[in-house]
């Protein structure tokens, strides 16, 4: 199987394939779904012989037609998949997804003051050529505030992949995306627009039980450190 990717970050977008797969999440419907890969339901039901559109159940995986945009027009771009996982906290798929992953040296675009997304210590560092720190983690206390670190656009916020627990994604621009994993709680939808300083969730405990925000700049699809830009 082959997943699919519609914001440059290795987290994971709980959703799609160019080749395709799709794995029904918790409130999705065939007319959603089919709406959000421009399909229509008849289409969507030929293509993975549903004879009623009304009985499609959370974690069936759905093909979905190979070269499928999504409704905001930009092309699924596909790359490998791992296994779904149900997760007890949201009905939403846990891929994991590969993005580019190169560590990228190219200054952010101009875009304001950047501030850190949470009060605490960074307990582990940034180092794109180790699994799990291509950002950085900041540790607290549970519940703690987590904001958004510029203003932009939420374009995920559910369950992550990798062990990252609920996630938040916010694009700040075409090619910038900050991720903010580990969260006890989300208290923003996807669409929003957030300010920078803004609440959109809360400090949870990693899988090794520790209170912990894990936090990702992308530029590109690549991990940037954070620290060039967010004072600690």
């Amino acid at each position: 199987m082959r997943t699919t990717l519609i914001v440059p970050f290795m987290l994971v977008i709980a959703a799609c394939s160019s080749h395709g797969v799709y794995t029904v999440r918790s409130g999705d419907s065939l007319n959603s779904i089919a709406n959000r890969y421009n399909l229509s339901v008849a289409e969507l039901s030929r293509m993975n012989n549903i004879s009623n559109p009304d009985h499609i159940r959370v974690g069936q995986q759905l093909k979905i037609r190979g070269g499928a945009k999504v409704r905001d027009g930009r092309a699924v771009a596909s790359t490998q998949t791992s296994t779904y996982k149900p997760n007890k906290t949201t009905a939403a798929s846990d891929h994991t997804i590969k993005a580019p992953s190169t560590y990228n040296n190219q200054p952010i675009p101009k875009m304001g003051g950047w501030h850190k997304p949470t009060q605490g210590k960074v307990v582990r560092n940034f180092n794109p050529n180790l699994p799990g720190h291509k950002g950085i983690q900041i540790a607290g206390n549970l519940n703690q505030p987590v904001t958004s670190a510029n203003n932009g656009q939420v374009v995920y916020a559910g369950v992550g992949s990798g062990g990252f627990g609920q996630l938040v994604i916010v694009k700040h621009s075409n090619n910038v995306y900050t991720a903010y994993g580990y969260l006890s709680s989300i208290s923003v939808r996807e669409g929003e627009r957030v300010k920078s300083g803004q609440q959109i969730g809360t400090m949870g405990k990693s899988s090794e039980g520790r209170n912990i925000l894990h936090f990702e700049i992308r530029v590109n699809g690549s991990p940037i450190n954070p620290t060039r830009y967010v004072k600690f």
